[in-house]
């Protein structure tokens, strides 16, 4: 089979008489008919495998959309010839076939193309990542890439009586309104900018019970600490990839007596019951993902090189303190699907 390997920093190959994996118990095979890049992820892992120690050991091409080709010994939850989405698979999904554990793979409803399905990937992780939203909460996002973009759709979905977002980029944020958001801000992404976004809030009379950092930046992590009231939750959405190591201010922590929790399913019991949920939101209600929206783009897998590219335009792929090339990120971009 065809398959992408990632070799090393920015260094991808296409190897065309890959072997196709075979299930062992409790596992899946996966004819992969969509795969979209991570937006976080993948492009970290290309720009920089060999700099980051985690960037070496992550699957690149994660989020999988196809047909359930072989089952392993003991699976029960999906049989051949299923559609399905996955939700971190055990090989690369830039390649024809992908092994993947029963408990990662989620029904796939007849009418959403593979193209969107592969973006589903996000659901089951914006379901675990808004668990501490409660009905009536003030909610605030900073992030409308994907992620972003999904956590607003389960903080409405979880009945938050009012969700603001904020982001670099206009296109990004009319979406966002489209898909519910009550308030959108365009911010420029410095501290100074996002400190006084907060400043604004808080004559406003405007307290968020819970902020959700979509990006994953020390900017970003600490500006949701400046926007949330006193006891309020903080959520890591947003991968930490680029800079790995980030200060907060613990004096301020302790005064807010701040509760905090990440995105990451850490038990397979986690795993399963986002899952459950992000099937049957998809069952009964999957319009209002407005998945359209966030799929802007489609290549075949022999292009995976020039999405790349694309996606590389980027201002979140270099650390804060760093000058840029970029302002924010690549214009009209959010989901790219690979199709093999």
């Amino acid at each position: 089979m065809r398959r992408y390997e990632l070799v090393g920093r920015r260094d991808i190959r296409l190897v065309s008489d890959a072997p196709v994996p075979e299930p062992g118990p409790g596992q899946v095979l996966v004819r992969v008919r969509s795969c979209s890049v991570c937006n976080r992820s993948d492009l970290a892992y290309y720009h920089y495998y060999g700099l980051r120690e985690h960037c070496a050991t992550g699957c690149y091409g994660h989020e999988i959309a196809g047909v359930v080709e072989a089952t392993g010994a003991g699976v029960t939850r999906v049989a051949p010839g299923q559609r399905v989405f996955v939700r971190t698979p055990l090989t690369t999904g830039y390649a024809e076939y992908a092994l993947a554990r029963e408990i990662s793979v989620g029904a796939l409803p007849e009418g959403i193309p593979f193209e969107q399905g592969s973006i589903l990937q996000l659901l089951p992780l914006a379901v675990h990542a808004t668990r501490g939203v409660s009905l009536g909460d003030r909610v605030i996002v900073i992030g409308q890439g994907p992620v972003g973009q999904m956590a607003l759709r389960m903080a409405l979905r979880r009945g938050a009586a009012h969700v603001t977002v904020a982001d670099l980029d206009e296109w990004r944020l009319e979406r966002s309104q489209r898909a519910g958001a009550h308030a959108v801000h365009r911010v420029d992404g410095s501290a100074d900018r996002l400190a006084a976004l907060g400043r604004l809030f808080a004559e406003q009379g405007e307290e968020y019970d819970v902020a959700i950092d979509a990006v994953g930046t020390p900017t970003t992590l600490n500006a949701c600490v400046g926007l949330v009231r006193q006891n309020g939750l903080v959520v890591m959405l947003g991968t930490h990839h680029v800079d790995t190591h980030v200060t907060v201010d613990l004096v301020t922590w302790e005064r807010k007596g701040l509760r905090v929790h990440s995105s990451a399913e850490p038990v397979d019991t986690a795993r399963a019951e986002a899952l459950a949920v992000a099937e049957r939101l998809l069952r009964h209600d999957a319009e209002t993902l407005r998945l359209p929206d966030l799929h802007t783009h489609t290549y075949a897998l022999e292009e995976l090189p020039k999405a790349m590219e694309q996606l590389s335009a980027s201002r979140s792929l270099y650390p804060d303190a760093e000058r840029a090339p970029y302002e924010g990120p690549p214009p009209g971009t959010l989901k790219v699907a690979i199709v093999p």
